[in-house]
């Protein structure tokens, strides 16, 4: 028996987009504990996991395993079966529900040996929140980043602290990357602007869009996209544009983007409400992705889009 293979999405990488700016410390504390078995990289919605781990799965020559899970990865089974259809890229998705749920070690057995056959370095579990409260999934988790052989890596991004770190011991030597390290700082600031926007904003101004943003990957972001394209000398007052509570940074920020967007503004808010899978709403998607504003591609060609929870997240307040 099978079922129908999961959404590209679920076992696709986002791509890096052609303007992203890849934080140093970021790639090169990744880089320097490329042998440790377990990453754990945690922080909320909006703070750059994805987009940090575009970065590592796209590397040259990596032979990478990724998996967006959602709700339905819940069950051991669909989660075993879903890793599985990932590493071998497979169309279908293989039925494993033959697995006995209280046998812990034959689905370690399964993922470890997948992995060594397929020479995978590094498999990825993105929004991992979704299944951080299940033991059995836990304990999977811990006892495959144990057998797991050097150089081989497993990396977890999630926006709620799974139950083997909240436990407080381990057996498995683990990097945490969090909040804190995902936080833009001011010369991140400046260094995005320049790189990205071509657009030069002093020590100051960078300070002054870290503290008001909080640091948040996308809220400095929209920044950016207020940004992009002007010249220097046209000089934006940062501290009139953004307001102080972070929340309604990135609500302000989002409706101006979307004035440029290629739809009435109007509209654009109903399209992103609705979800409504349209001409028009292609056509904003493709606006927004081309600006890397929230929106991430799959392909070169853009023809594969996964929209991030914070855009329907915002366009209610708009």
């Amino acid at each position: 028996m099978v079922i129908e293979s999961p959404p590209q999405s679920k076992s696709s990488p986002v791509r890096p987009h052609a303007r992203t700016y890849h934080r140093a410390y970021l790639n090169n504390l990744l880089a320097n504990h490329f042998h440790t078995p377990l990453v754990v990289i945690e922080a909320p919605a909006g703070y750059g996991k994805t987009t940090l781990l575009s970065a590592v799965t796209h590397r040259s020559g990596a032979q990478v395993g990724w998996l967006a899970l959602d709700a339905a990865d819940a069950a051991l089974n669909t989660f075993i079966a879903n890793v599985c259809a990932a590493l071998y890229r497979l169309p279908i998705v293989p039925d494993y529900q033959v697995l006995d749920t209280q046998d812990i070690r034959s689905a370690v057995k399964l993922v470890v040996s997948s992995m060594r056959e397929l020479g995978i370095e590094t498999l990825v579990l993105d929004n991992f929140e979704h299944v951080a409260d299940v033991p059995a999934i836990n304990q999977l988790i811990e006892q495959v980043a144990a057998e797991l052989p050097p150089p081989v890596q497993l990396i977890i991004a999630t926006q709620r602290t799974p139950i083997f770190k909240r436990a407080g011991r381990s057996r498995v030597t683990r990097l945490d990357i969090t909040e804190s390290d995902l936080r833009f700082d001011p010369e991140d600031v400046v260094g995005y602007f320049a790189q990205v926007a071509r657009y030069e904003v002093s020590a100051d101004e960078g300070g002054l869009i870290v503290e008001r943003t909080q640091g948040q990957a996308a809220a400095v972001n929209l920044v950016l996209q207020v940004a992009y394209g002007l010249p220097s000398y046209l000089r934006i007052n940062f501290e009139m544009l953004l307001p102080a509570a972070s929340q309604a940074v990135m609500v302000s920020l989002l409706r101006e983007c979307l004035r440029r967007a290629p739809v009435a503004f109007d509209e654009a808010i109903h399209l992103l409400r609705s979800g409504a899978d349209t001409p028009a709403s292609q056509a904003l998607y493709q606006f927004l992705a081309a600006a890397n504003c929230l929106v991430h591609t799959l392909d070169d060609e853009a023809r594969t889009l996964v929209i991030h929870p914070l855009l329907r997240e915002l366009s209610t307040r708009l």
